[in-house]
């Protein structure tokens, strides 16, 4: 069987990854609150938001770097969405794994490490879509 490209293999895995975000943190009617500001919506209305961005491939699809947030949040208000997403995190994990996850971002994954941590994301999210 040809192997899929790494493009497709990723996009695979955000998309799974985003769906179980947003389903994972959603209320029994479907609803989610934003991680950063008090909007709440559907939670097909909200983004997948990244603690550290997307593009550091070794923090990607880590769960606990995940949390829905509104479009408006994730996308046009940056600066307050990272002031306030820190202060989330910090809460949550602690400065110890904040500061671990600003360190495991800067890692430099060879190809062959992302097809594997995508495959990884895709295996695990998909099966935890399935207990939502």
């Amino acid at each position: 069987m040809k192997k899929q490209s790494l493009p497709n293999l990723k996009t695979k895995a955000d998309t799974i990854t985003s769906q179980y975000i947003r389903q994972k943190w959603a209320d029994s009617n479907g609803y989610v609150k934003c991680c950063t500001c008090p909007t709440v919506k559907h939670w097909k209305e909200m983004h997948c938001a990244h603690y550290v961005e997307r593009t550091k491939t070794a923090t990607r699809w880590l769960e606990e770097n995940l949390r829905p947030a509104c479009p408006s949040c994730n996308v046009y208000r940056k600066e307050y969405h990272k002031r306030e997403y820190t202060l989330v995190m910090l809460d949550a994990y602690g400065r110890d794994f904040v500061d671990e996850l600003n360190r495991m971002a800067r890692k430099v994954c060879k190809p062959s490490e992302v097809r594997e941590l995508a495959e990884e994301a895709i295996a695990y999210y998909s099966e935890q879509v399935k207990t939502l």
